[in-house]
């Protein structure tokens, strides 16, 4: 779906056919999941994700300015959600370790079901969840969904320059990570898009 056509569903939305959000959930819902999977890591978690970033921004469809487009607000509200999930598992983490202690929680730890284990195997996601969550982000939003630096300096509210440098700082790291999780010298899985 393009621009202007995202401004006809939208307006038709808004006046009261909530029936065509239905198409803004077709055209975002793939994408959205491949961001939400590659910030999160696990592939029901990016699920629920997905449907309450959708949830998010129909409840705040009137807050949507033209200033960005789109997609790009849908971005953000998918990133600051994935930011909450990120930091609430982080937080129950912490709070399990404190209740229970060192011991139980090592052994708790070891027994956790890994879903997406092909996902967290891979040099390459191995090496994006450990940058930083804002990395990851710039990662995604640029390698993944290619968006360009003009678009993600509305979305960051950073200059495009500011932008290209903290990406190939983070690619740089990415890139070492992987030689690290690989021990050797292969890191041809993501490429320098520029």
């Amino acid at each position: 779906m393009d621009h202007n056509e995202m401004e006809q569903v939208l307006k038709e939305v808004r006046a009261g056919d909530i029936d065509q959000f239905g198409l803004i959930i077709d055209a975002m819902q793939k994408p959205l999941f491949v961001y939400c999977y590659h910030m999160l890591g696990h592939r029901q978690e990016a699920e629920d994700a997905v449907q309450e970033v959708f949830l998010k921004a129909f409840e705040q469809l009137d807050s949507y300015r033209h200033t960005v487009s789109f997609s790009a607000w849908m971005y953000k509200i998918a990133y600051h959600h994935c930011l909450n999930l990120l930091n609430r598992a982080k937080l129950n983490r912490v709070v399990t370790f404190l209740r229970a202690g060192i011991q139980t929680f090592s052994r708790h730890e070891g027994e956790k079901k890994i879903e997406d284990t092909e996902y967290l195997n891979n040099p390459l996601h191995v090496a994006i969840s450990k940058l930083s969550v804002k990395e990851r982000n710039l990662l995604i939003l640029r390698v993944v969904e290619e968006r360009s630096y003009d678009e993600l300096a509305l979305l960051f509210d950073t200059k495009p320059a500011t932008l290209r440098k903290q990406y190939e700082r983070a690619l740089k790291k990415c890139k070492s990570y992987m030689l690290v999780s690989e021990g050797g010298d292969r890191h041809d899985s993501i490429s320098a898009t520029r």
